[in-house]
């Protein structure tokens, strides 16, 4: 049963030809528009698909006739890029450097809106490395999230493994199962329910051994109460299972089928599990910085001359950037840093890039957009 929700696709990458200055791509999600609005800067090229209002002849004078609007591909040498969360895109300004010369004048001003399923190609001079990383990270994002869905209700269950650009049916399970009717009845009920519970959970460490061994989250969902007593079966046997109970999370769903599935894919949870996964792991990073601090260990350098110091020693282990460090329109700066971000990396340090408008990227700024873990500390 392939799926695909669109909210948790990777970058699409169509073409790499970063030696030749260009790469051609589909941003997939907000995040994939908020990366090309870090990398995309003044002087770039940018070719997409657009619309324009093309009179007959557009040189004349005549703004009684505003013209019929029509689809081409045009590339812009940029000028200015916005990022419109809101409205999901971005509009990037510039002057016109290559398209239908029958239908527009060169070197004239226009607007691409670039949204998500836009497919464009973006020129530079060269790229450095810290852009292809960010390109060819968020195409790959969502592999390493995992996630394994359990429908369950009265009488049926499916276990279904869900990664990246697809979901798989993993097991099926149907039970004839009385309701309450005696005391009897209900004992017997009680057993069938408990052997139930055992044959889902033996079919979800099955999938965790064989399939799935790292999962990110086990999705518990179905209707009514039997998801939650099956939860708690789970958890008055923790210590027997094969896997720990503080992956499960709980979810609502219509039935314990097939069509269950969907329904919790549809919800985008895969999404919710890789922001919560980045944002936890870029919180460890400010709780080791705080700590440092807290400790007095001279471990921790900030502020441009003290980071550019300790890269210089060969100090630094772990280098903090906000994103809007990146976007620097100045490309004389913008090449400063990055041979600042190279030799970190030559020297075998880690750069982690973080989001300006996550709660961890807000920490990094009030120490001046940049924080350095040492290995050691320099006077």
């Amino acid at each position: 049963m392939p799926y695909l929700h669109p909210k948790v696709r990777a970058m699409n990458i169509k073409s790499r030809k970063y030696q030749q200055g260009a790469v051609t791509l589909v941003p997939e999600t907000i995040d994939d528009l908020y990366i090309l609005y870090n990398i995309i800067l003044p002087n770039d090229q940018v070719k997409a698909r657009t619309t324009r209002r093309v009179r007959q002849n557009e040189q004349e004078e005549n703004r009684a006739s505003k013209g019929e609007r029509m689809t081409m591909v045009l590339t812009v040498q940029v000028e200015e890029v916005s990022f419109h969360e809101f409205a999901t895109r971005l509009r990037i300004k510039g002057k016109i450097i290559a398209g239908p010369e029958d239908l527009i004048s060169f070197g004239t001003y226009h607007t691409l809106n670039v949204e998500i399923g836009t497919l464009l190609t973006i020129y530079k001079e060269s790229w450095n490395k810290v852009d292809i990383e960010r390109i060819e990270e968020a195409a790959k994002k969502t592999s390493s999230a995992k996630v394994i869905i359990v429908a369950i209700d009265d009488n049926e269950a499916t276990i279904a493994g869900i990664s990246t650009f697809s979901s798989t049916i993993i097991a099926h399970f149907r039970e004839r199962i009385p309701k309450k009717a005696s005391s009897t009845k209900d004992k017997i009920r009680h057993e069938l329910i408990q052997k139930f519970f055992a044959k889902v959970t033996f079919g979800i460490e099955e999938a965790l051994a064989t399939k799935f061994p790292d999962v990110a989250a086990i999705i518990i969902a179905g209707p009514g109460f039997t998801k939650d007593h099956f939860i708690r079966y789970l958890q008055e046997r923790k210590r027997e299972l094969k896997f720990p109970v503080e992956k499960i999370l709980v979810e609502t769903a219509s039935c314990g089928g097939p069509s269950a599935i969907s329904e919790i894919i549809s919800k985008n949870i895969l999404g919710k599990i890789i922001e919560e996964e980045q944002a936890s792991s870029e919180a460890i990073y400010i709780e080791e910085v705080l700590s440092r601090l807290g400790r007095n260990t001279q471990t921790v350098a900030y502020g441009d001359n003290a980071i550019a110091r300790a890269i210089e020693f060969g100090a630094v282990e772990t280098l903090l950037i906000v994103d809007n460090q990146l976007r620097l329109r100045d490309r004389a700066k913008r090449k400063e840093l990055d041979e600042l971000l190279l030799k970190v990396r030559k020297n075998g340090g880690k750069i982690v890039i973080m989001s300006e408008q996550h709660e961890s990227g807000k920490q990094v700024e009030k120490f001046g957009g940049k924080i350095a873990l040492l290995r050691f500390p320099i006077q």
